[in-house]
C-alpha cells in the first residue's frame, strides 16, 4: 500500500518504464541470445502497453483507389445515382 507521499504507479506506468529500460538496455547489448530474449519480452511489453492504451486511430484522406472502391461498392449494390446519358 502506498502513502499519500508516494506517487501511485499503475501497471501501464511500469509497462512504459519497462520498455523504455529494455529499449535502453538493448541499444548497449553485446549478446545475440540475450537480445533476442529482451527482443520478445519487449514484444509482449508492447503489446500489453497497446490493449491498456490502444493507439488513437488516424483517420486518413480518401485517395483515388479508395474513392473508386466506394464508387463501385455503390454502383454494384445500387444506391449510386444513375449515369448521364451521352448524346
Amino acid at each position: 500500500m502506498t502513502t499519500p507521499d508516494e506517487p501511485s504507479v499503475t501497471r501501464l506506468d511500469g509497462l512504459r518504464e519497462m520498455r523504455d529500460d529494455l529499449r535502453t538496455r538493448m541499444s548497449k547489448c553485446d549478446s545475440d541470445q540475450n537480445f533476442a530474449v529482451m527482443g520478445r519480452l519487449l514484444a509482449d511489453t508492447l503489446k500489453q502497453i497497446d490493449e491498456l492504451d490502444p493507439p488513437a486511430v488516424v483517420e486518413k484522406p480518401e485517395d483515388d483507389v479508395d474513392e473508386f472502391t466506394r464508387r463501385l461498392r455503390e454502383r454494384e449494390s445500387g444506391t449510386a445515382a444513375p449515369r448521364k446519358a451521352k448524346g
